[in-house]
């Protein structure tokens, strides 16, 4: 890979010829719109640059990773990775209804598309949990190993934390630490079971905690790290690759051609519309809006919006700041010390979506928070926000071809899927290429993606 360049500047609605040193072995497939500027869609078009093709990159936003991906809580973490399914939230909905700090919101009344994908989502959990937490482990870890080497290769600005505490509140979840061993062990991934919080502290001098905790796990080679750096810098070098970055262009509509090209209606800043852009493929990672644009295509995808919640605060006392990252369990919330920053991040929310953060939300996060590093910041200050994700009922990503040979899709991560979404852009980029994957992609990629 080249050393590390500056950024380019942006270039008018065309595909300009970039080098052919790497030439892929896909003949059909040579000019490639990615439809969104988050983590996914950069990291597709940056793996595609690699591979050969001419790609663009269509951003209804100012710049990249200002929707999803500005909740992403940064964790770069295969041992901790699991699907996002949950087969008891119906219960979880009516106990939650009278807590201040649930562990996942949602709204009361009956919504009978939401809860048909609640339905999908517990026969998933019963049928498949096991299988698709091993096929995220092997994917995250591969995502992770990646994202390294571009760290390092290219000397990216980093602010990345070593090793994960992975905290179990209730003896439920800490009576499948062993399971969770037996797990790992598989993929030869490091951990270690702390009995208690001397040794929880062996490993974390900084937590400070009154709260019961039934069981520990922690994991000296995950990490966590700024993502939406990760993204920025990666535009640059994209670009460097000749990938082109277009904002404020609303996709509209995507029409497939006669001759297998893909006419793509685009919308500026100001509501006018665009010449529509032709191309050979489609790679749709804008999160929900992938629904609105397939859905006049005849397809449908499986997804539902969930809600996901961030907090940042400054550091007021290093010596009782975080310096390795804490995943707790019940909650889904893990955080994680970012430079002079402290980020919670996570939890679940079946709300409308908003930008603004659920008061009970907030409770939670800050319960969290001070429930583990009481001293290390004043979390009731922090700054809070609240991002929304596309997620499958089976907590997996939704990677691969779809019906039309030269649409793809890319989505489906999570607040917590920095590393899957790296590994599956990879797969992606690969499978369009004709090349074979560098992992077992088994369940990883849709069908239609390779055929």
């Amino acid at each position: 890979m080249p050393a590390k360049t500056g950024l380019h500047g942006e270039r008018p609605f065309s595909f300009d010829k970039i080098s052919d040193d790497i030439v892929t072995q896909n003949k059909t497939l040579k000019q490639i719109a990615v439809v969104g500027g988050g983590l996914s869609g950069v990291t597709t078009a940056y793996f595609l640059a690699r591979a050969g093709f001419e790609v663009a990159v269509l951003e209804r936003r100012a710049n990249v990773a200002e929707e999803a991906t500005f909740g992403n809580s940064g964790l770069l973490a295969p041992c901790v990775v699991q699907p996002l399914v949950l087969p008891g939230i119906a219960r979880t909905a009516l106990s939650n209804l009278f807590k201040n700090d649930p562990p996942i919101l949602v709204k009361s009344g009956f919504h009978p598309a939401r809860w048909r994908w609640v339905r999908k989502s517990r026969r998933e959990y019963q049928d498949y949990f096991s299988l698709n937490k091993q096929r995220l482990t092997r994917l995250s870890a591969y995502g992770q190993m990646l994202t390294q080497y571009i760290q390092d290769q290219y000397a990216l600005e980093q602010e990345n934390s070593q090793g994960l505490l992975h905290l179990f509140r209730q003896q439920a979840d800490a009576d499948r630490c062993a399971a969770i061993e037996d797990s790992l062990r598989q993929f030869e991934l490091p951990r270690l079971n702390l009995k208690g919080q001397d040794a929880i502290r062996q490993v974390e001098p900084a937590f400070q905690s009154a709260t019961p905790i039934a069981g520990a796990l922690y994991y000296p080679k995950d990490a966590a790290g700024n993502c939406v750096l990760f993204v920025k810098q990666l535009r640059a070098i994209a670009q460097s690759l000749g990938v082109q970055f277009h904002f404020s262009q609303s996709v509209k509509a995507i029409r497939p051609e006669l001759g297998g090209r893909v006419s793509i209606d685009v919308a500026g800043e100001n509501g006018s519309d665009s010449s529509p852009l032709t191309v050979d493929g489609v790679v749709l990672a804008a999160g929900m809006q992938n629904m609105s644009l397939l859905k006049p295509l005849g397809m449908s995808l499986p997804l539902c919006p969930i809600q996901s919640y961030n907090a940042m605060a400054a550091v007021k006392n290093l010596d009782e700041a975080p310096n390795t990252t804490l995943f707790d369990e019940t909650y889904k919330v893990a955080i994680a010390r970012v430079g002079n920053r402290i980020r919670v991040s996570g939890l679940l929310g079946f709300l409308p979506r908003t930008d603004q953060p659920h008061a009970k939300a907030i409770s939670s996060l800050l319960k969290v928070a001070n429930d583990y590093y009481p001293n290390a910041a004043n979390f009731n200050t922090a700054s809070f926000w609240s991002s929304t994700f596309a997620l499958q009922p089976n907590g997996m990503p939704l990677v691969g071809g779809t019906t039309h040979g030269n649409i793809f899709i890319n989505t489906g991560y999570g607040a917590h899927g920095w590393s899957t979404a790296v590994g599956s852009a990879k797969l992606l980029a690969d499978a369009m290429a004709g090349r074979e994957p560098e992992i077992d992609s088994d369940g990883l990629l849709l069908p239609t993606a390779t055929s």
